[in-house]
């Protein structure tokens, strides 16, 4: 499979690079990850995707600010955010007063971020890097690292680094898409190289305790497909645990998500979903339709490549973010153009790409289905509206 977020232009389709893309399970911890690790020099460099493209998103983190800015972190306490991107999750934090500092390895992000006023350092998160902070910044009232986790080679490392910065009745918060809901609903998609580990309570529980840290409270999102946030804090912290990281694990353990017949279930279903779509799309083609798509996302990159549609079927991928205008999308070279382009191209279908944001695309997409556009939403199970 190609890179899932490596948009190229037309000439550069031709020296495209391919790699395995292969997820597997240990029997023994119940952790999912890919089988091999593609440099992250490579992956996030220059990274595509931005945050602030998406509103459901900027109110997640603004929730998150109200939350934590009610009796857990006061003006000027420290807050770090890894991966931080174009400083969407930090922005909130700022206006109430919170001191703030981005950790983002992609250049081209971190001078967003800088030029927004998020102050950002373009670098990879390493246990020398948290040493710096520390020295400079002074400990971090609260650490997050959403959607990031995932993406992480060295657990160990990025763990020890955090332990580092985190001040001693701070918090360590993690928030990423949950192996549960993956296995549940069909999100094979969101299988791709930046997402090294698939993830689920338990072992993320046994690797915070190997580092004398305690999850003391886990919650359940239904953003991004449907994500889990992990309140991890030292362990020699007054325990603040609620019972909810034990329920989840009961959750996991009951849906038989420590065992490998739940994989291989997933393994058919995959296989269904895709002569499903397939057979639709060349069925809607055969009669005279037009396809087109929206949402250059990853996940529709990992959808489009294993499904074999290219643009013989879908004609273009509409897509607000300007990094991404102007570039084909990788394996299957279908143009992205300006979601503004929308109602001149008429056609009568949108695959919808990125389907975790499908209420805010249908909205924001209103007028195309006001004059008769349908929409197909692929995952978990085929469905035209």
């Amino acid at each position: 499979m190609p890179l899932a977020n490596r948009l190229i232009k037309e000439n550069e389709a031709f020296n495209e690079k391919k790699y395995p893309l292969e997820m597997m399970f240990c029997e023994d911890c119940s952790f999912s990850q890919l089988s091999i690790v593609v440099n992250p020099e490579i992956l996030f460099r220059n990274y595509v995707y931005r945050s602030s493209i998406s509103n459901t998103f900027k109110h997640h983190c603004e929730m998150l600010s109200d939350e934590l800015n009610s009796g857990i972190v006061d003006r000027g306490d420290l807050v770090l955010d890894i991966a931080s991107n174009d400083g969407c999750l930090l922005r909130p934090f700022k206006e109430k007063g919170n001191k703030v500092l981005g950790v983002d390895p992609a250049v081209n992000l971190a001078e967003i971020a800088n030029k927004s006023g998020i102050e950002t350092l373009p670098r990879f998160w390493e246990k020398d890097l948290a040493k710096e902070i520390l020295e400079k910044y002074g400990p971090a009232k609260i650490v997050t690292a959403f959607n990031v986790f995932a993406h992480v080679d060295d657990v160990h490392s990025f763990v020890d680094g955090v332990k580092i910065l985190l001040s001693k009745d701070g918090y360590f918060i993690i928030e990423a898409p949950h192996l549960y809901n993956l296995i549940e609903k069909i999100e094979f998609d969101t299988v791709y190289h930046e997402h090294l580990s698939y993830l689920l309570v338990k072992p993320l529980n046994k690797l915070m305790k190997e580092h004398h840290m305690r999850i003391a409270k886990t919650k359940r999102f239904e953003i991004h497909g449907g994500c889990i946030r992990l309140y991890i804090e030292h362990e020699g912290k007054e325990n603040s645990s609620d019972g909810s990281t034990q329920k989840i694990i009961n959750e996991e353990k009951e849906a038989g998500l420590y065992e490998t017949d739940v994989y291989m279930n997933l393994n058919e279903s995959v296989k269904k979903l895709k002569k499903d779509l397939v057979s639709k799309l060349l069925e809607l083609k055969s009669a005279g339709k037009k396809i087109s798509a929206f949402g250059a996302s990853a996940k529709g990159n990992t959808l489009l490549n294993y499904c074999g549609i290219g643009n013989n079927i879908i004609d273009c991928i509409f897509d607000d973010t300007p990094e991404k205008q102007g570039k084909i999308t990788p394996g299957v070279h279908i143009p992205i153009i300006n979601g503004r382009e929308l109602m001149k191209k008429r056609s009568d279908y949108l695959l919808l790409l990125a389907w975790n944001f499908v209420d805010e695309i249908m909205e924001k997409t209103r007028n195309y289905r006001e004059f008769g556009g349908k929409y197909i939403i692929p995952v978990p199970n085929l469905k035209i509206i």
